[in-house]
């Protein structure tokens, strides 16, 4: 536009310049206004015979005055022409310089979401790898219960071997007894002989036999097989204080209900310890326990691990579930901004692409009003009622064709203008 201005101002000042100068090079003789003007000035009047050349003269200054106003009034007309367009390429910055800004907020924005949804992968990833950890876990304790299987078998297995033991036992407590008796028996005559033989030695080597002696001998007997049976009822009741306790430890074994009887027991006793000993006695008692024991926290840790297996399971089918559902929702979401970065790529191309176009035009010496009329047509034209995003990109392909076009035809002939106002036409049409 200044240009322009300049290039009109221009014109006007070298037209008075040449108007100046050709009058100031005519003589009066020549019928020139100027220099009868002077020579009037000069010589005060004149005569009657210059009124003819005087009125030509005026007549010649009026038709470049006439021309002189024609060429301020299209003057006028082009700095006006001027002022609007450049207030519409204004207008058109101004839109363009906020469409960039959009964009520009756009982009942050997806980075931003972009930034958020790499740390909640991240996330998942986490969890996704405690999960498996937990399932790890998992997997070494059901490892452990084989072996706690095996030692559930083995323990089992010793039950019925001392079950079987104690099956094989062939002294019962009532052979044991009797033996008992007759050796009790027999110990007292055995006690008196040698003191009978003791009685009946003399020191002169003879055998003396005298009435007290041979009742104290019976007296003694009599005490000796009295104290033996008590001794015998007393151990025979121990005894069966022991084999009642057995039968009660036994009892509480799940294996061993009600298949143990007094006989089994008096026989795993009597195999225990054939001298009677209590410790022998304490000690197969101990070891009931401790099978008892050892049985029941068996069943015990069995019963928790299943609980506990069966609980883990039932957590982490949910958790992995949840998991598999938040992955599925973000790969939906990784996929929606990946289509997001495509298209503002792509407008971004486009862009570069519009402005190296502008830039090459600015080269070519287009007038800033063609291009103007260029970008509003492209606007009326694509300005259907369509809302989104991809009608920007549309917008700007059409633009970007326009341009495309005009740079054709400000470099080709006529037959690339026809071609290329077709095939704008054809694009203006589709957008």
């Amino acid at each position: 536009m200044r240009a322009a201005l300049q290039s009109s101002d221009a014109r006007c000042l070298a037209l008075q310049v040449g108007l100046w100068k050709s009058h100031s090079k005519h003589k009066p003789e020549d019928g020139c206004f100027v220099a009868h003007q002077k020579q009037a000035a000069l010589k005060g009047t004149g005569n009657g015979n210059l009124k003819s050349s005087t009125y030509s003269n005026l007549k010649s200054l009026q038709n470049i005055i006439h021309e002189i106003e024609l060429l301020q009034s299209s003057r006028d007309r082009q700095v006006e022409e001027a002022m609007l367009c450049n207030h519409r390429l204004e207008q058109e910055l101004w839109s363009s310089k906020e469409t960039v800004a959009a964009l520009e907020d756009c982009n942050r924005v997806l980075k931003r979401e972009q930034v958020g949804m790499r740390r909640k992968v991240q996330e998942a990833r986490q969890a996704l790898l405690s999960g498996l950890g937990k399932v790890k876990e998992l997997e070494t304790k059901a490892n452990h219960v084989p072996a706690l299987q095996r030692h559930i078998l083995q323990l089992e297995s010793e039950l019925l071997y001392y079950r079987s033991e104690v099956s094989k036992l062939q002294l019962p407590g009532s052979t044991r007894a009797e033996q008992q008796q007759s050796g009790g028996g027999g110990r007292p005559g055995q006690r008196c002989c040698p003191d009978s033989q003791h009685d009946r030695c003399s020191p002169t080597g003879r055998a003396v036999t005298t009435p007290d002696k041979m009742e104290e001998q019976l007296f003694r007997s009599v005490e000796g097989q009295a104290a033996s049976d008590e001794e015998e009822d007393k151990w025979t009741r121990d005894q069966q204080g022991q084999v009642d306790e057995v039968k009660r430890i036994l009892s509480r074994l799940s294996c061993c209900g009600e298949r143990c009887d007094d006989k089994a027991v008096r026989k795993l006793l009597s195999n225990s310890g054939s001298a009677r000993s209590e410790e022998s006695c304490g000690a197969v008692v101990e070891l009931l326990e401790r099978v008892t024991r050892l049985h029941k926290q068996l069943e015990l840790k069995e019963s928790q691990v299943e609980i506990d297996m069966d609980q883990m399971k039932d957590s982490l089918v949910q958790e992995l579930q949840q998991k598999a559902e938040e992955t599925e929702l973000l790969q939906m979401e990784l996929q929606m901004l990946e289509t997001e970065r495509v298209r503002l790529s792509l407008v971004e191309e486009k862009l570069v692409d519009i402005l190296q176009l502008l830039q090459q035009l600015r080269d070519l010496n287009v007038s800033r009003r063609s291009l103007g009329k260029i970008l509003l047509s492209t606007l009326e034209s694509c300005s259907d009622p369509q809302h989104g995003k991809a009608h920007i990109l549309e917008v700007l392909n059409a633009l970007y064709h326009e341009l495309a076009a005009c740079e054709i035809l400000s470099t080709g002939g006529p037959l690339q203008r026809t071609q290329s106002q077709q095939s704008l036409n054809a694009l203006v049409i589709s957008c």
